[in-house]
């Protein structure tokens, strides 16, 4: 188990104090007898309270330090476990976006192939005046669904 340093630090400075505060001449002050009443358990005597009340103190804070250590341990799993989501989630819309744009590579490539054939046919049964014209037709519409495209995906991927 990993103590957290300010947990150790602060336990640490306790035990200073209480070396430091409790001269060795008055070190009985903690092991001096004493009367003590609980409720629900009677009168007891001879206890050295002052020792039970450190001890206590020291208990109370192995607790905290415990419940500490604890609550940060799952905090960390659960931040483990929303990377793992995430990692996963990213995995799945990268490839996502690789189908879309398998899709639209070959949406291009097909409107190409339309575009070529119409080309072709059209210099085949038109002189050069009307060619130029059905190209200039064709490159405008070209032009405009590549526009479409471009705003499709700025609007998909939130630019």
């Amino acid at each position: 188990m990993r103590f957290n340093v300010n947990t150790l630090l602060l336990a640490l400075l306790a035990l200073l104090l209480i070396v430091f505060i409790v001269p060795a001449d008055n070190r009985n002050t903690l092991t001096a007898p004493h009367t003590v009443v609980i409720p629900g358990l009677g009168t007891h005597q001879g206890v050295p309270f002052g020792l039970y009340a450190l001890l206590g103190w020291l208990l109370t804070a192995l607790v905290y330090t415990l419940l500490n250590t604890f609550t940060r341990l799952r905090n960390q799993a659960d931040s483990a476990r929303l990377l793992r989501e995430m990692e996963s989630l990213r995995t799945n819309l990268d490839r996502a976006e690789g189908s879309r744009f398998a899709e639209l590579q070959t949406y291009l490539e097909r409107r190409l192939g339309e575009l070529q054939t119409q080309v072709s046919a059209q210099s085949q049964n038109t002189g050069v005046a009307g060619l130029q014209t059905r190209v200039d037709t064709l490159g405008n519409e070209l032009s405009a669904d590549i526009g479409q495209l471009e705003d499709y995906l700025r609007r998909k991927l939130g630019e």
